[in-house]
């Protein structure tokens, strides 16, 4: 899925079918019943440079912003990995990258 978006530092998008596949599975490894996203198609769209937290699209307008634990199996507890869902990409973008990236670049 190729988006038109101003990707702001330290966020990058991925369009590598081979990381999108490898991503998406482990998100699927490490999510356990009680997980938000349990049950949920995820897509991978963006990584962050410096951590190792994912962007995925969620069906219909939502994205996930995910802190993957690298666990070779469900985490046992379903806080783990850490998300945040929301309603769509601009409202991240709005919320989440625009402000990380200002206090990251001290603007």
């Amino acid at each position: 899925m190729a988006f038109t978006f101003d990707w702001l530092d330290p966020w990058y998008p991925i369009d590598d079918a081979t990381t999108q596949t490898a991503l998406e599975a482990q998100l699927r490894r490490e999510i356990s019943s009680g997980h938000v996203l349990y049950g949920e198609t995820a897509q991978l769209i963006a990584r962050r440079s410096d951590t190792d937290d994912a962007l995925f699209q969620l069906e219909g307008a939502r994205v996930a912003e995910v802190h993957l634990t690298w666990r070779k199996s469900p985490e046992p507890d379903p806080r783990w990995p850490a998300t945040a869902i929301f309603s769509s990409l601009d409202e991240w973008a709005r919320d989440a990258m625009a402000p990380l990236h200002r206090a990251l670049s001290g603007d």
